[in-house]
């Protein structure tokens, strides 16, 4: 189609949901999604809608995770009025967790995760996606503000295998992999990367707790104790 399709939803927001009001991306973030998407790229989204379309019309070979089928009738339709080729879009009908531990899918290049927003659902779905992303890919985080998915920025902010990059939208966040490799498994400080909380303890309790546990459980904190303990 001639002109910008992210302009043209704007102008006509389809109704892809239950619902006669636009919900999906913001208008920011689906101008990234059409100029960054390539032809041929392989990608995949937790969660359907405008993106979806952006998706398609750019020439991805596209993934799509959604619960709800009726999604995928209403936006193939709506890429049909719009003379959209729907042909590399793949729908896999049931929810993420379900569905992306036992998906047959290409190494990914991009990845949109906007699915259910509730705790652990994001996380679940960063832990899938993340071994399947390439070096170098991308991964977006809609509506980062929310604990489950800020978590996840939190985490790839502190890491020396991920990136975090300029967000893509005032709500969507964008980390790029640097390189492939779990997270730290220790149960320490270091796996935390420094961000611990000690909220479930009464409020008297938490300024020891918090002491105690970044002297005894950071390399640096282990130092100090071998040291005045001297050597046996």
């Amino acid at each position: 189609m001639n002109g910008s399709l992210t302009e043209s939803l704007r102008r006509s927001p389809p109704s892809l949901h239950d619902s006669a009001d636009y919900w999906g991306l913001a208008w920011e973030a689906l101008a990234w999604l059409e100029e960054n998407v390539q032809q041929g790229m392989s990608t995949l989204e937790t969660g359907a809608g405008a993106s979806t379309m952006v998706f398609a019309a750019r020439g991805a070979r596209h993934h799509v995770v959604t619960p709800d089928a009726e999604e995928e009738r209403r936006i193939r339709a709506a890429c049909e009025e719009r003379g959209i080729d729907t042909s590399g879009v793949t729908f896999h009908i049931g929810r993420s967790h379900e569905v992306l531990p036992e998906l047959e899918a290409p190494d990914l290049d991009l990845v949109l995760v906007d699915g259910a927003h509730g705790f652990p659902y994001p996380i679940l779905d960063w832990w899938y996606l993340a071994a399947r992303l390439n070096e170098g890919g991308r991964m977006l985080l809609d509506d980062a503000y929310l604990p489950g998915i800020a978590a996840i920025v939190d985490y790839a902010r502190a890491s020396d295998a991920w990136k975090l990059e300029a967000p893509v939208s005032f709500r969507t966040a964008c980390v790029r992999k640097l390189r492939h490799g779990d997270p730290p498994n220790e149960a320490d400080a270091q796996a935390a990367h420094g961000r611990m909380s000690f909220a479930y303890l009464p409020p008297g309790r938490r300024v020891v707790a918090s002491a105690r546990t970044r002297i005894f459980s950071t390399r640096a904190g282990i130092w100090v104790v071998r040291k005045l303990r001297g050597p046996r």
